[in-house]
């Protein structure tokens, strides 16, 4: 751990960065190297998490309010890096896998006024350019778990109607993926965790190297 990490807070993509520089995996698929920089990263936040926040808790607080203040600090940084840290690893894999940030993929660009889909495929550029087919233009949100939230993404990305939708989360009723189906969802799953979900909707699930082997094919 980065001495200054002791004492000051990294921010998510430096994190990310140290799971990146421990656990290069260049040899896994997509899919696997995703999955153990996750739980790197974690292991990364959490012993940050204690170096810096232990000193405090054992200090004791002089009311309760402050104590309240410091967990609500702890519990918002939990959430904060659950919500954004899959996307910077989603993006940083895009990249390794030679797909070049502006030419073949947009992280947040606006697709339309307040519009901001987590990335499109091939570029914003083509999804702007009413001649460039729709179908062959793709959306990916990112989202831990999916839950409720999924229904978020139905207004993003206007012109493209099947939202592709990366989860982590460890399966969903046959009913909520039906529901989802219907709406235009497709989920995007790490192969790790395809068995979590019912045995009628694993066929159904896209691998994240098969989705980035169809956006290879989207300028072709």
């Amino acid at each position: 751990m980065p001495s200054q990490w002791r004492s000051k807070f990294p921010t998510g993509a430096e994190i990310i960065r140290k799971a990146v520089e421990l656990r290069p995996d260049s040899s896994l698929d997509p899919d696997r190297r995703l999955m153990r920089r996750r739980e790197c990263e974690y292991e990364i936040f959490r012993s940050v998490e204690q170096a810096i926040e232990l000193p405090h808790i054992k200090a004791g607080f002089a009311t309760v309010d402050d104590f309240i203040a410091r967990a609500q600090t702890i519990l918002q940084r939990r959430k904060a890096r659950s919500g954004h840290s899959l996307e910077l690893h989603a993006r940083a894999i895009f990249i390794e896998e030679r797909l070049i940030e502006g030419t073949h993929f947009a992280h947040q660009p606006e697709s339309e006024p307040g519009k901001r889909p987590d990335f499109l495929f091939p570029s914003v550029t083509a999804y702007r350019d009413g001649s460039f087919p729709s179908d062959r233009l793709r959306m990916l949100a990112v989202k831990t778990t999916c839950k409720d939230r999924w229904r978020q993404i139905l207004n993003e990305a206007d012109r493209i109607p099947v939202k592709h939708l990366l989860t982590l989360q460890e399966g969903v009723s046959e009913n909520q993926f039906r529901e989802m189906t219907h709406a235009g969802v497709r989920l995007v799953v790490p192969t790790g965790l395809t068995e979590k979900f019912p045995k009628s909707i694993q066929p159904h699930l896209q691998s994240l190297e098969s989705f980035i082997a169809d956006t290879r094919l989207l300028d072709l």
